[in-house]
């Protein structure tokens, strides 16, 4: 059975709060790309292999976009959308316009946070037709600390129902007192039951640009192989210029790996799309 027949029948992943959970159902691999690059020139190429590698190897990944990254390199992204459109294996989604903060303590006024949302969710209409429904947040050096959650302030509860008023239903994990690298949750505590938490975690500006804990194949391996088991939900977060650019991966190794490995360890791949159309379905 291959991924595209597969996942009309597969089932929300285990230990998901909010969503349901069951000790037959496999743990969730959600595999990201921040997709941001502004330098038309070095990140050639990316959006051709990337979809070669998934193909190939039946991976599924989404793509939260980056708007401003968008117009930079339009006539990329155009034909982007134009080859993945209706491969199950993809899902493009938001990272901002300008890769503004969501979550800190001296962030940006909810209007302009607002704006910049209004502004990205414009381009992706304009270039892959369709509004997005999920947004990864951006992290930021220059707005201060983050809060530990959208339950936190004043502030981070408003942020949260800016999005949900923009038509989000998808968004990180981040709640006081959940585990946002591992849980799948909901939002009703906060007024959003409609809307789903992802994990995220895992990325690779730390354990591969920056080599945190070592050698990168060898630390992500061993993460798989300790979470697969206790039936925990991974996330994986790459960059395309952390990947293409700057460590030179340009066969997307650690993506191949990431996934033979994942599945070897019992572990479902998944879209971020796909999470929450299950998760609509149970809370329906």
């Amino acid at each position: 059975m291959t991924r595209r027949q597969f996942m009309n029948t597969a089932v929300l992943g285990a230990a998901a709060i909010g969503l349901g959970s069951s000790r037959s159902e496999k743990p969730r691999m959600i595999i990201r790309f921040d997709t941001e690059s502004r330098q038309r020139e070095e990140i050639k190429g990316f959006f051709e292999k990337v979809v070669s590698v998934q193909r190939t190897h039946d991976i599924p990944a989404s793509f939260f976009c980056l708007g401003a990254a968008i117009v930079m390199r339009e006539s990329e992204f155009r034909a982007f959308s134009q080859e993945i459109r209706g491969d199950p294996l993809f899902d493009t989604q938001d990272h901002s316009y300008s890769h503004i903060g969501i979550g800190y303590s001296e962030g940006k006024s909810i209007e302009v946070l607002r704006a910049d949302y209004e502004e990205s969710f414009s381009v992706h209409e304009e270039v892959f037709g369709k509004r997005p429904i999920g947004v990864s947040l951006c992290g930021t050096s220059v707005d201060g600390p983050h809060v530990t959650g959208f339950d936190a302030t004043e502030k981070s509860r408003a942020e949260l129902d800016m999005l949900a008023g923009l038509g989000v239903r998808m968004v990180n994990t981040f709640l006081t007192g959940h585990n946002g690298a591992h849980e799948f949750v909901d939002y009703s505590d906060l007024g959003h039951p409609e809307m789903m938490g992802f994990p995220s975690a895992n990325s690779d500006n730390g354990w591969v640009r920056g080599r945190k804990f070592g050698d990168p194949a060898e630390h992500i391996v061993s993460e798989i192989k300790k979470n697969g088991p206790l039936g925990k939900n991974m996330a994986i977060m790459f960059h395309d210029d952390t990947e293409w650019i700057d460590v030179n991966d340009k066969e997307l190794d650690l993506m191949k790996l990431i996934a033979e490995v994942a599945r070897d360890n019992g572990y479902e791949l998944s879209t971020h799309l796909e999470c929450y159309e299950r998760f609509r379905r149970r809370m329906v």
